[in-house]
């Protein structure tokens, strides 16, 4: 069966000479701590801080390269559980932290953000 893919920039980067970290793709890292079986449904792809991030755009173009980003296996026809679905070349996709762990709360009976 084929899973959904999580896109989350690698913990550590340099940006103006400074190291950075995604406060978005934190946020997601610890949703998967919480619910670490949440790693077993999904793929999850670290991916550079520096764009253009091949790995995104060969799925969803040019324009969609944020992390976080969760591919659905699926395509949905619907417009998700806020209406924050977004579809790009045959494929559902979400961004953003909070969009992401209120569709993963549903999808797997878990805890949703405020």
């Amino acid at each position: 069966m084929a899973k959904d893919t999580l896109y989350l920039l690698k913990p550590h980067f340099e940006k103006e000479g400074t190291e950075r970290f995604c406060p978005d793709c934190a946020m997601m890292e610890g949703y998967l701590a919480t619910y670490p079986a949440l790693r077993e449904t999904l793929e999850i792809v670290y991916v550079d801080y520096a764009r253009p991030r091949a790995a995104l755009v060969e799925r969803l173009g040019e324009d969609h390269q944020n992390a976080p980003t969760l591919i659905l296996a699926q395509v949905d026809q619907g417009a998700g559980p806020h209406g924050e679905l977004q579809a790009f070349n045959g494929l559902s996709f979400l961004t953003d932290a909070r969009p992401i762990t209120r569709y993963l709360a549903a999808a797997h009976s878990l805890a949703a953000p405020l």
